[in-house]
């Protein structure tokens, strides 16, 4: 019953939709009564930089309609794959990885991740709770993908509220889109890293007859803890002059006291020297030393005596209190060279089929994926303490190493695809598509080996789109996707209640073209839901931990213009405006407790509102022969940017306490790239490529509070970069190389005290591969390396920043047999 909440809500608004649905489709539909367009079998229609390939009786997942995106092909995917997707993505200029640790990373887009980039497949959303907690990986049969689609800016329009920051779908081959070209092919893969592990991998195609078509493909693979260039933890973790949240964010315990500097006071209080033994005044030595010349005893003034270690005419900025440190031990041992618990183990299955006639497809298909991996941190299991002693009159109390486990996480996934089109023979429509997904997932945040929390979740999701016939002035689709997310939790560690979640959008995207001028207009609504049902195995924290973990009812709107005027042939101008909407997640509204995973103790607002975003972005571009260059300027106002924002208290086991707030952000950038392709014959090709970016994510409330803890700009920025690439192909060999320069950060937040800037670095990687013929069988050779320079690389968006580093130097060996 609750799934339909969103849809009665529906009701009130579907007037002005079915006006809005009216005026936006008439248009093309009067011109289609006077013109009818036959459809070219064999042409490749471009709409919104959208690619609709095939013929009259084929069908395409390549249907990717947005107005700023980056299509990667199933080749480029082979150049830049690495262990997760946020890494895989950070080479595509203003993408970057979130990284927490090696085996969890999500696509940061222009500074925004987890519930701002929606990540989709085959344009259908997926259990992602990384937005949840980052530690959770989105796990990716990456041998699987046909291609991956990455929205930068607003993609609200097509995906919704989540997608706010961008979108990432993913296009596999688990239901296969059409007839194979042979009766039976395939590929497997097998390959090994000096510091990546092994992975294996295999993909088996067939026809049955002229209509039907299979798949069936897995994957495994396995790593140990891996090698980095120095130490696991950054120099700041051992520095005598670390703050106190620095430290928990290192897990370091720095064992120092304050110690008075004494000859900074010219006095010694008489009034103290004769109350010193009274027990009931609770005086000590330290309250000996004093600035003030006289004493007030028995109703006189009696002068104090000289204090004997006073120095005169010392610097008045002289601090009062030494800090004397002891030593700094880590909450873990840690190994020089190697990043603790970054093992991981991960393997899929999938099998699909498609029935195609000649204008209708229907496909079904099953999806497993599962994944065991560390993360290269540490969480407290108890609190039992012990006393030492330094011989220095300083006694201290720590809490004992023994006592910390490693952060790990299970994950296991099971999905059942439908996916269906139909293309009318005579029709207003050129076609109509419908998706399903019904997926159960099963996420475990384990401290060592015990359950810490858990969470199991059940999605469905479906998505219908109506995609126009062109007419003389553009075309259109039009669509709506509904997506129910049921989510109950288990463990002693819980930070979230039971939950669950409705989301229901209608929208349309429209062409219009006259001439050299291009433009697009789209609107969609959402209907959001967001309820926790709290039991007696949940007991909220401390805090605002959720409030009352009441029901929340949200209507979202998304508006996208732009237009694009193409001049000379070789150039274009382009200008749009964006406006999304986006719901708090049921973390932001409801989390409560320690959240080890992250190691903050975190607290929801059942009360924040809806985030509010303006986009304006501008562009120039020039295409010449094989030359590309374009340059992007983009700005966009957040009104209640949320946040999980300081509170300044730290709990014991070192949690710091954070809260979700809504505050004004701005969020500015630039993005230039270059590149330039060129044929040197039919067996012979050369690529260079080189961008760059910068993103600003800037604090302009008059938050007080917000100055205070978090700075002028937001703390864990991407950093500004720049990229050079190329791809060489002579014969059967290809040569690639990709250098990449992290520079230091210039816009530094604040984490109570000043956020310290990572030092910049360098990472270069290179592939070589070479085609043979085996007993007539395809098989590529590679070898393929990353960092090789063997760099200490600690990317300043990362949350783990101080914990590790980016993996070193790998070495990897790869067969690929085609069949």
């Amino acid at each position: 019953m609750h799934a339909l909440i969103p849809m009665l809500q529906m009701q009130k608004h579907f007037p002005v939709i079915l006006i809005l649905f009216s005026i936006l489709h008439f248009l093309p539909a009067v011109c289609n009564a006077q013109e009818k367009m036959e459809t070219d079998s064999l042409s490749v229609v471009k709409l919104f930089e959208v690619i609709v390939k095939g013929n009259a009786t084929k069908f395409s997942k390549e249907q990717t309609i947005s107005i700023d995106s980056k299509h990667l092909t199933r080749e480029k995917i082979d150049l830049l794959q690495s262990q997760t997707l946020g890494a895989t993505l950070s080479h595509l200029p203003g993408v970057q990885n979130s990284y927490f640790g090696p085996n969890s990373g999500t696509p940061t887009i222009r500074s925004m991740s987890g519930n701002r980039v929606k990540i989709l497949y085959n344009r259908l959303e997926i259990n992602n709770l990384s937005g949840i907690s980052p530690n959770i990986n989105i796990n990716v049969d990456s041998e699987n993908l046909l291609s991956i689609d990455v929205y930068k800016g607003e993609a609200g329009v097509l995906f919704g509220g989540k997608a706010i920051g961008g979108a990432v779908n993913l296009q596999d081959n688990t239901i296969p889109e059409a007839q194979f070209k042979k009766q039976l092919e395939g590929y497997a893969v097998v390959e090994g890293g000096s510091n990546s592990g092994y992975r294996q991998a295999v993909t088996i195609n067939g026809n049955l007859g002229k209509h039907l078509a299979w798949h069936i493909g897995g994957m495994n693979r396995w790593n140990g803890d891996l090698n980095i260039p120095g130490n696991t933890k950054a120099p700041i973790a051992y520095d005598e002059n670390i703050d106190d949240l620095t430290q928990s964010l290192a897990q370091v315990h720095v064992d120092a006291e304050n110690i008075r500097n004494l000859s900074l006071y010219p006095y010694l209080s008489q009034y103290v020297l004769e109350k010193l033994d009274n027990p009931n005044l609770g005086l000590t030595e330290d309250d000996l030393y004093t600035f003030t010349e006289y004493s007030y005893i028995n109703g006189q003034n009696i002068r104090n005596p000289v204090n004997e270690l006073f120095i005169p005419n010392q610097d008045p900025d002289t601090p009062l209190y030494e800090k004397v440190v002891y030593g700094i031990s880590d909450y873990a041992p840690v190994t020089k060279g190697i990043m603790p618990n970054s093992h991981s183990k991960s393997k899929s299955l999938n099998i699909g089929t498609n029935y195609s006639l000649d204008n209708l497809r229907v496909g079904i298909g099953y999806r497993y994926i599962e994944g065991f991996y560390g993360i290269p941190g540490f969480a407290l299991t108890d609190q039992p303490t012990h006393s030492h002693d330094h011989g220095h009159n300083h006694d201290h109390e720590a809490v004992s190493s023994s006592e910390y486990a490693p952060i790990n996480t299970a994950s296991v996934s099971s999905t059942v695809l439908f996916e269906s089109e139909f293309q009318p023979k005579e029709s207003y429509f050129a076609s109509f598509r419908l998706n399903y997904t019904f997926q159960y997932s099963d996420d475990r945040e384990l401290i060592g080996e015990s359950l810490g929390n858990q969470f199991d979740s059940n999605r469905q999701a479906f998505r219908i789109e109506a995609q126009q016939e062109p007419w003389k002035f553009g075309s259109g689709m039009s669509g709506i996707d509904y997506s129910f997310l049921k989510m109950n939790g288990k463990g002693t560690q819980r930070y979230l209640p039971n939950n669950q979640s409705g989301e229901f959008g209608v929208f349309t995207l429209q062409k219009l073209k006259f001439t050299s001028l291009l433009m697009n207009l789209g609107y969609r609504h959402d209907w959001i839901s967001r309820k926790a049902f709290p039991d007696s195995t949940y007991k909220p924290g401390r805090g605002l931990a959720g409030g009352d973990l009441s029901d929340r009812y949200f209507d979202l709107n998304h508006f996208t213009a732009d237009i694009r005027w193409d001049f000379f042939k070789i150039a274009f101008l382009k200008a749009s405006f964006n406006h999304g909407e986006r719901a708090p997640n049921v973390n932001e509204l409801y989390a409560g407790n320690d959240h080890f995973a992250i190691m903050i103790e975190e607290n929801g607002d059942d009360q924040l509102n809806k985030e509010i975003a303006n986009t304006y972005e501008y562009g120039l571009g020039l295409k010449y022969k094989g030359l590309n260059w374009s340059i992007t300027n983009y700005h966009t106002t957040f009104n209640n940017y949320l946040y999980l924002a300081h509170t300044g208290i730290a709990r014991s086991g070192g949690f710091l306490v954070k809260e979700w707030r809504g505050s004004d952000t701005e969020i500015s950038g630039w993005e230039t790239t270059l590149n330039y392709q060129q044929s040197l014959g039919n067996t012979t090709s050369l690529e260079l490529s080189t961008f760059f970016d910068l993103v600003k994510s800037k604090n302009v409330s008059d938050d007080p509070l917000r100055k205070w803890a978090e700075g002028d700009y937001m703390p864990n920025l991407p950093t500004s970069r720049y990229s050079i690439s190329s791809t060489f192909i002579y014969h059967k060999i290809l040569f690639h190389t990709l250098f990449e320069r992290y520079l230091k950060q210039k816009y530094l937040g604040k984490n109570i005290n000043p956020e310290p800037a990572m030092p910049a670095y360098s990472l270069l990687s290179a592939r070589i591969s070479y085609q043979l013929e085996f007993f007539l069988q395809e098989i590529d050779v590679y070898v393929s390396g990353n960092n090789i320079l063997n760099i200490e690389a600690r990317p300043q968006n990362s949350y783990l920043k101080y914990l590790a580093p980016l993996p070193g130097r790998n070495i990897t060996l790869g067969l690929k047999l085609t069949l």
